[in-house]
This record gives structure tokens, C-alpha cells and sequence, in this order.
């Protein structure tokens, strides 16, 4: 008996030691899966505001680009020796007709070395007024060898008073005198336009600063921020000195602590900030920890009891197999069976359209120009159209024993069921249409998109054929669709008597 109740306490200590383990264990994985899903968090985070960042600096910079564009235009011109003998309407047109017209733009003026306006873009006859005191004016005034310069926020004499920034360069005469100043307005109301439609979250923010560190602009839009100087701030100090990068700081403007994004803008004295609120960007995961915390106490709770324990394990050990499972058989990339799965519904669906007498048809599906298109974008674009087809193929296909997967590469396959060959013909014609429309530009292929060629073969399957002869006869299509000049589908027609396909193609460019 004593030996028994020794055998049955060392028993509960052991459950206990087990169960314990187990806890601890729970505990320690839903620790890491918190900390390594805080950690996806804070990637998504960065990723969202460098994207951010890269489309509005594009935008901006290119905006600037044509202003700069345009002044340098009108430099040029003013440096022809006959143009003080033109009439006034050619000469307006001679030095304004290429000022592009850049959604951000106010007006380009041309100052005399007095700082006089001499010639106007808005009108023929110049508006008479003098911008001597403006910093656009004396920086160039007093510093020949600047280039480009970037103004303080000023208010548009011109435009009621419209809060304005300005992009100049220097007039020089025949002796590098000082011979006056052609600059061109940018309305901070416009780019404040531009940002209005920007979701950034209740805290998020976007700042524009010059490169000596004064601010030019910020989302939320505050006139009394506007033209503040902080180039003595260690947080602007960072976003000035370094090229671009992300890091996260509190804001010397309001104290909110945000992930920042910051970059150049083009080659000018610029830098563009994309910055989110780190509580905004941790509240979802915040009410994970609430929730996953709660879980794993009942969970910590549960395995006392060795039935509990049981149980919990065997559904693990489950899930685990059919997991694996799954992924012996799924593309990683794209998330379609794989070739492996390919290969095993191609028999089952041969040897089922034998016994039926129904007809099988198959797909193969290649991504054109795929290897220009690597080269000139990068694998990580490159994959990203892979799954833009994947999704494609997955979204055309609707019955429930059709099936896409990605053979391999660039080359993608489709089986269908009871499926004659004018029927694959009419699914690999809209596949290849909706890739296309997809829109996914490619610089590399004579369609400036990417596109997709097709090869379709239906057979009905029997005893005394080999399913081979059916991805053959789709493969020798394909074939027939690239050598056709791709983007296009090609339809192999298959004689029932023999084993190999007798080529019958159809098309559709």
C-alpha cells in the first residue's frame, strides 16, 4: 500500500512536472509570437510610410521638376541676342510658351538686378511690383555662386496673399554681375491639396523641410508651424544629415513619438518626411496581447488536467501533419498547388475522364519577357506579378474541380474537367486578357505591360493513351504561342486515334 501511494504521489508529480513544462512552454511561445508579430508590425509600419515617402517625393520632385524646368527655359532665353527686339506678344511667348504647367505652380516672374518684375508668365504686359526684400532675391543677390535656392514661406503679393514658397536661380550679365533673379512660386495650398486625401491615422504626419532645417510645409496643415526653424533640433538634425533611412523619435514639433520616413527630394536642398504615430501603430497589436494574454491563461489553466493534456497534444500533433501536408503541396510564392499537387490531380483527373468518357483539358500559361522583366525591376517585383497571375488564374477559374498551379518558373498550368477544346480556348482567351489588363507596366516588352502566352490541348483520355501525350500537345502550343510573337493563345488540337497531337492551332493576339 505505502508502496502504491508512493507510486501514485510520484504519478500526480509527474502530471504536475508535465503540466507545469507545458505551461511554461504556452507561455514562452505566445511571448514569442508576440514579439515576433510586434516586430511584423513595426516592418509593416516602416514599409507603409516608405512607400508613402517614395510616391510623394516622385510627386513632388517631379512638380519641382518642371518648375525648375521652366525657369531654366526662360534663363536660356533671356540670353538670345535679339530677343529685346521682338515684339512684346513674341517675346512673352518666347520665354513662357515652355513654362510647364506643374499642378503645384503659382507664377514666374523675371527681376531685374533691382528686383523690378521685367516679364511675368501670367501676362504680356508685366505686373508692376518689386520683390527686392524677398530672401529668393538677396540670396542670389549677395551669393553668385548659388544655384538653385529654396525660399521661406512668403505671402503671394500676386495671389491674395496665398502662403507661397519660391525656387530661384541667378541672372548674371556678359561680366558675372548680378543682373537680377527669375523664380517661380510653388502654393503651399496646393500641396497641402495634395496631402488632403492621405490617410495617416489621427497622429500621422508629413513635414517638408529645407535642407538648413526650416519647415516648409506639414500635414496637419498649421500656418503658425509653417517657416519655424528647427536645424537646431538633434530629431531634424538626424533627417538632414542622413540621406534617407526610417527611425523612430518624439517630434520636437508636438512630442508625439512616431516611425519616421525620410528621404531627399530629387537633387534638390529638400528633405520629405512620412512620419506615424507608434501608439496608433501598436493598437491592434495592443488588443492582441489583451487577447492572446487571455487565451494563454486558460490554455496554462486547462493542461492540469491530464485529459486536457491528452487531447491538446493529439490536436497539436494533428495540426501539425495536416499543416505540413498541406505545405508539401502548396506553392510558397504564390499559394497554388504546387507541381507536385499538379501531378497528382492530373492522374486522378485522367483516370476519373477515362471511366466517364468526359474530355480533359489543360493550360500552360508562361509569363513573357519574365527574364527582362527580373533584370529591369528585380526578383522582388518579379514575384510580386507572379502572384498578380496566381491571383488572376485563381479568380478565372470557378468550378470545383478546375484547378491552377504554378509548374514551375514563370510557367503557371491549369486543369479542367470535362472541358472540350473551344471551352479551354474561351478561358485561356480571358486569362490572357485579364492579365493584361492587370496593367503591370514592363519597359522591357514590345507591350509595355505584362502579358502572358498560352498553350491549350484538350484529349479524351482512354486506356491506350498516356496522359503525357496531353502535356505535350499543351507544351508544343505554348511553344506555338511564343514563336507567334506572345501575348496570345494557342489551341493544339489532339487526334483521338494516335498518341501524338496533330498540330490544329487557334489564336488570339
Amino acid at each position: 500500500m505505502q508502496r502504491s501511494r508512493m507510486k501514485r504521489l510520484l504519478s500526480k508529480a509527474y502530471l504536475h512536472l508535465i503540466a507545469g513544462a507545458i505551461a511554461l512552454g504556452i507561455l514562452t511561445v505566445s511571448i514569442h509570437i508576440l514579439w515576433a508579430d510586434r516586430l511584423a508590425t513595426w516592418q509593416e509600419a516602416e514599409k507603409s510610410s516608405e512607400n508613402l515617402l517614395t510616391a510623394l517625393a516622385r510627386d513632388l520632385g517631379g512638380n519641382i521638376g518642371l518648375l525648375d524646368l521652366s525657369i531654366r527655359g526662360v534663363i536660356q532665353d533671356l540670353g538670345e541676342a535679339d530677343l529685346q527686339h521682338l515684339a512684346p506678344e513674341l517675346r512673352h511667348r518666347m520665354l513662357f510658351d515652355r513654362a510647364a504647367s506643374a499642378s503645384l505652380m503659382g507664377s514666374i516672374l523675371v527681376l531685374n538686378e533691382k528686383g523690378d518684375v521685367v516679364a511675368d508668365a501670367a501676362s504680356i504686359v508685366p505686373r508692376s511690383a518689386n520683390f527686392s526684400d524677398r530672401d529668393y532675391f538677396t540670396a542670389h543677390q549677395h551669393n553668385p555662386r548659388r544655384g538653385l535656392y529654396v525660399s521661406r514661406p512668403y505671402r503671394s503679393r500676386f495671389r491674395n496673399n496665398d502662403l507661397s514658397i519660391a525656387i530661384s536661380r541667378r541672372l548674371s550679365h556678359a561680366d558675372g554681375s548680378f543682373a537680377g533673379v527669375v523664380m517661380g512660386a510653388i502654393s503651399l495650398t496646393k500641396v497641402d491639396g495634395l496631402f488632403q486625401d492621405l490617410k495617416l491615422g489621427w497622429a500621422g504626419t508629413i513635414n517638408l523641410f529645407r535642407q538648413d532645417g526650416l519647415l516648409l510645409m506639414r500635414k496637419p496643415y498649421d500656418e503658425k508651424e509653417i517657416g519655424q526653424d528647427f536645424g537646431t533640433s538633434v530629431h531634424v538634425q538626424r533627417l538632414l544629415q542622413g540621406g534617407s533611412g526610417t527611425f523612430d523619435s518624439v517630434s520636437p514639433i508636438d512630442g508625439i513619438h512616431r516611425v519616421i520616413s525620410f528621404g531627399r527630394i530629387g537633387h534638390y536642398p529638400l528633405v520629405l518626411t512620412v512620419a506615424l504615430s507608434v501608439e496608433e501603430v501598436f493598437a491592434a497589436w495592443n488588443r492582441k496581447v489583451l487577447v492572446l494574454s487571455f487565451i494563454t491563461a486558460v490554455l496554462c489553466a486547462a493542461v492540469v488536467g491530464l485529459t486536457v493534456l491528452f487531447r491538446s497534444e493529439l490536436n497539436r500533433r494533428t495540426r501539425a501533419e495536416t499543416k505540413l501536408r498541406r505545405l508539401a503541396r502548396t506553392d510558397d510564392l504564390t499559394g497554388l498547388p504546387n507541381r507536385r499537387a499538379f501531378r497528382e490531380t492530373l492522374e486522378r483527373e485522367w483516370r476519373q475522364a477515362t471511366r466517364s468518357g468526359f474530355p480533359l483539358a489543360l493550360l500552360f500559361i508562361d509569363a513573357d519577357y519574365f527574364k527582362n522583366f527580373n533584370d529591369q525591376y528585380g526578383h522582388g517585383l518579379g514575384d510580386e506579378v507572379l502572384r498578380a497571375i496566381a491571383s488572376t488564374l485563381d479568380a478565372a477559374i470557378r468550378r470545383p474541380h478546375d484547378i491552377a498551379a504554378r509548374y514551375g518558373g514563370e510557367e503557371f498550368a491549369v486543369i479542367l474537367p470535362e472541358t472540350d477544346l473551344a471551352g479551354a480556348w474561351v478561358l485561356a482567351e480571358s486569362i490572357r486578357q485579364a492579365v493584361t489588363g492587370l496593367d503591370i507596366a514592363h519597359a522591357g516588352s514590345p507591350y509595355q505591360v505584362v502579358t502572358v502566352s498560352i498553350g491549350t490541348a484538350s484529349v479524351q483520355p482512354s486506356r491506350h493513351r498516356a496522359r503525357e501525350t496531353l502535356l505535350e500537345a499543351a507544351d508544343t502550343a505554348l511553344y506555338q504561342a511564343k514563336a507567334a510573337g506572345r501575348n496570345s493563345v494557342r489551341a493544339y488540337e489532339m487526334n483521338e486515334v494516335a498518341h501524338h497531337p496533330g498540330a490544329l492551332p487557334h489564336s488570339a493576339a
